[in-house]
């Protein structure tokens, strides 16, 4: 997979920083760590939602390997 880098130090890592607007807009900027460049801006409702969206997948996965765990204990119990 290509790795993502700064258009203007191609450096490779990158930051989601805060920002409120003069009128109250909250805004995240995205931002190169080692230059500051700014190549991408979300409104904050929707980094709230990716969140939760995000939040809610893994608590899925996580349920579901636990049961798949608990399967496969039970499995060597019973063939003990």
């Amino acid at each position: 997979m290509a790795r993502s880098k700064c258009p203007t130090c191609e450096y490779h890592e990158f930051e989601a920083v805060p920002v409120t607007t003069k009128t109250g807009q909250k805004f995240c900027l995205i931002q190169c760590v080692a230059c500051g460049t700014v190549v991408g801006a979300l409104d904050e409702v929707k980094i709230t939602n990716v969140i939760r969206n995000a939040e809610k997948k893994l608590s899925k996965f996580l349920e579901n390997l636990n049961r798949k765990v608990g399967i496969v204990c039970n499995r060597k119990n019973l063939d003990s």
